[in-house]
């Protein structure tokens, strides 16, 4: 089978491409800065179109034309007879501008999609909430990850912070919010933020904040994989206080607990998936307040063989393989 992919700069694009090339599918797919354009113009001969965030076209740049083109392309896919793959990655997009295009968007490829695939069990029902008859057709399959943990891991490491926040700093992750909530109501707790901001405005509010506490420590910059690892091992808890409204899944929860790190967040998709997992020590809050009561009274069950396992179990070329054989059966070929 041949396959297209819209395909940006994400890692998790690019994991993807790589799972599904390791199983065997022939995937026509270019880095490029459009890939709409790209794929409008290059592929002609896929068996199947796999579309990620197709949804938050609209905050594109000339987000009309290209949701138009969006449009008029995903009609020409299903009058062709060529398959429709939709991931689903977030409850809706992060950002708030064109929210009633963004929902024409998603709810025409809900309608249109042979296959929707998401990351959460809450994905379903919020697949049911836009287009209820497309529920047939969805599945819920694990976010991949990866094994990081090293024998580093499985010693003992000093700790120095509570709470670990990491990852660019954007509005809808609510870490300014939770940094002016913890000073407000004077927790005793060390809160390290090490994340580039996604622009001076929110970086100077954050700034700000943090004057007034001396338990929180800021670093506004981007942080690589061998000092995440040791960050996290120094750390009691990494913390994603996202907004509940638009996460489902979280390729920094998926990061977090790929090097054996607990992980508090958001009562809500596979954050609210993985408290109930065993092999993982995940806790969710529902509101800030809950955020102490949790690093105080945590039992951590889960240790870094459990860790390992549920990794195994879910890394990206068992997802691949998955995921192919869907998709073998979708267009009856193999």
């Amino acid at each position: 089978m041949k396959f297209f992919g819209d395909k940006f700069s994400n890692p998790y694009i690019d994991d993807f491409v790589a799972a599904m090339e390791g199983n065997g599918a022939e995937i026509d797919n270019r880095p490029a800065k459009n890939p709409l354009l790209d794929i409008i113009l290059h592929s002609r001969q896929s068996d199947v179109y796999i579309f990620h965030w197709i949804e938050s076209i609209p905050d594109s740049v000339h987000g009309f034309l290209q949701t138009s083109a969006a449009v008029a392309f995903l009609l020409y896919l299903k009058l062709t007879g060529r398959k429709i793959v939709w991931f689903l990655h977030n409850r809706r997009p992060h950002l708030s501008h064109h929210a009633r295009a963004k929902r024409m968007m998603a709810g025409l490829v809900a309608r249109l999609a042979d296959l929707i695939v998401t990351h959460a069990g809450e994905g379903l029902d919020v697949v049911r909430d836009i287009y209820a008859p497309a529920v047939k057709r969805a599945v819920f399959l694990n976010h991949p990850t990866k094994d990081r943990i090293t024998a580093a891991g499985d010693s003992a490491a000093e700790i120095n912070t509570d709470l670990l926040i990491w990852g660019t700093i954007s509005p809808y992750k609510r870490i300014t919010d939770l940094a002016r909530y913890a000073t407000d109501n004077r927790w005793p707790l060390r809160i390290k933020i090490i994340g580039r901001c996604s622009s001076e405005t929110l970086c100077s509010e954050l700034e700000n904040i943090i004057k007034e506490n001396n338990l929180i420590s800021f670093e506004n910059r981007g942080i690589g994989f061998d000092e995440l690892e040791k960050e996290i091992r120094a750390a009691r808890f990494v913390l994603i206080p996202y907004a509940s409204e638009s996460v489902l899944s979280s390729g920094l929860l998926m990061d977090s607990l790929s090097f054996g790190a607990s992980v508090i967040g958001p009562d809500t998709g596979s954050f609210r998936d993985y408290a109930s997992e065993k092999l993982l020590n995940v806790y969710t809050f529902r509101d800030f307040c809950d955020i102490p009561v949790i690093t105080g009274s945590a039992e951590k069950h889960a240790g870094l063989d459990d860790y390992r396992h549920f990794l195994d179990e879910n890394n990206w070329k068992n997802f691949g393989r998955t995921l192919y054989k869907k998709l073998e059966t979708l267009t009856g070929k193999k």
